[in-house]
Parts: structure tokens; sequence; C-alpha cells
């Protein structure tokens, strides 16, 4: 049996959950709390999540489990939301990319 569902053109995934961060942690990566992901960040999570939700394509492998988290919500028509483990993934992934 063939299961249909609507993907979205686009998502908006600003919610957060799960973000609590621990005095350690921010002590040993302020840059959690410093920045604010900007149009950009979330252009490349769009990017990734329809094209892993909608052609199969894989996402990389720093980001696979964000991505793949992301598309379960939208698939399962779920509010979207990025989890504290995710977020961090996706932003160090963009980062790495040399987006702020």
């Amino acid at each position: 049996m063939l299961r249909y569902w609507k993907i979205p053109i686009i998502f908006d995934p600003t919610v957060v959950m799960y973000l609590v961060i621990i005095d350690k942690l921010v002590s040993q990566r302020p840059d959690l709390v410093r920045y604010k992901p900007d149009e950009g960040f979330f252009d490349v999570v769009r990017e990734h999540v329809l094209a892993y939700a909608t052609e199969g394509v894989e996402p990389p492998k720093q980001i696979a489990s964000a991505v793949m988290n992301i598309a379960d919500d939208m698939m399962a028509g779920r509010e979207t939301v990025i989890r504290a483990g995710d977020y961090i993934s996706l932003m160090d992934y963009t980062r790495e990319m040399g987006m702020k």
C-alpha cells in the first residue's frame, strides 16, 4: 500500500525543542547561545530536508540525524521542531560552510 503525505514547499523549523544548555557546555561552546540562526541557516536546513524527503538524497553525515528527525516530523504531520542536539550539529555544519 502506498502512503502519501503532503510535503510543504517551505517549512519553518524555528522552534528549538529541548534546548537546555548547562553551564559546563556553555563555557565550552559559548557560540551556541551567542548567535541566532539567520535565514541562511534555515535555507540550508530546508534544502537538505526537502532533498531527503522528496528525492531520497542522503544528507551529509554531520547533519544526517538532524535532517532525518526534521523530515520525520514533517512527513508525520507534526509541528516541525529542532531538538537541541540537532541544533548543535546544524550550527556546526553551517559554520563549517562559512556561515555565521
